[in-house]
């Protein structure tokens, strides 16, 4: 058999069967349809003029691009009758979804990351952060660098590690913003770095150190540790209440988030 089409036709006529199709000739044909009848052909071909390896992997193509086609087809099909059964809702909802892509944002647990893609499923708007699929609703706030200043944040130090501090001020670095971060031991020494504000991975107030274990270093350099309760500092900023004392955030050292 000297071509993969005269053998296609040869196993078309001798393989026909009462199976109804929903079209006619090739156009009814499935990947799996053309599967079989390309093994079929290669168990009755003439092994002393056997099909050349070049029109196998040509009809092989073939095949993968009749899969792909189907699939897009399924797909378009889909996204047509979520646009017919949500009319023009579906659109205002992927607009806003898509409207944090590459936005900073935070979540009602604290934790911050960059929104990298949007969907709608199930009429639900969703935002893709940190590799996780979370419904839309879940973000209070989008962050720019500016709003990271005077805030108490969690940052990304490296190798899983995470390093607590307060955002002093924003500085521009060849056109670029970065996060000035200090943070303090617990001998209350503070030390101060510029840092990306990708690296952010929570950002902290004092509702949310509520009835967590932190531990603090007060201007004097008195220790602290213990269950944290929100509370406004003698100055009326934001702040904890740890063993009795008042301390700033800026002068919490660590806090367990879980």
């Amino acid at each position: 058999m000297s071509s993969i089409a005269s053998g296609l036709r040869d196993v078309v006529s001798s393989a026909a069967t009462p199976k109804e199709k929903s079209g006619t000739g090739f156009n009814s044909l499935t990947a799996d349809d053309f599967l079989t009848l390309l093994i079929a052909q290669l168990q009755n071909q003439d092994p002393t003029e056997p099909v050349d390896n070049a029109e196998i992997l040509n009809q092989l193509a073939t095949m993968q691009g009749l899969t792909s086609n189907l699939e897009l087809s399924d797909t378009l099909k889909d996204v047509a009758t979520s646009l017919e059964q949500n009319g023009e809702d579906f659109g205002q909802r992927l607009s806003v979804g898509a409207s944090y892509i590459g936005q900073a944002v935070t979540l009602d647990d604290s934790s911050v990351g960059i929104v990298d893609r949007a969907f709608v499923s199930n009429g639900e708007t969703f935002v893709g952060i940190n590799g996780n699929d979370v419904p839309i609703n879940r973000v209070v706030s989008v962050n720019g660098p500016q709003s990271y200043v005077g805030q108490l944040v969690a940052v990304d130090s490296g190798n899983g590690a995470t390093e607590l501090g307060t955002v002093r001020s924003v500085v521009n670095r060849d056109g670029k913003d970065f996060l000035v971060f200090e943070s303090i031991d617990n001998s209350g020494v503070a030390t101060r770095s510029e840092i990306d504000a990708t690296a952010v991975t929570n950002l902290l107030t004092a509702k949310e150190l509520d009835g967590k274990q932190i531990q603090a270093v007060t201007q004097d350099g008195q220790v602290l540790s213990g269950i944290a309760i929100a509370a406004a500092t003698a100055t009326g900023s934001a702040g904890v209440l740890v063993q009795g004392v008042r301390v700033g955030l800026d002068r919490i050292v660590s806090v367990s988030l879980i």
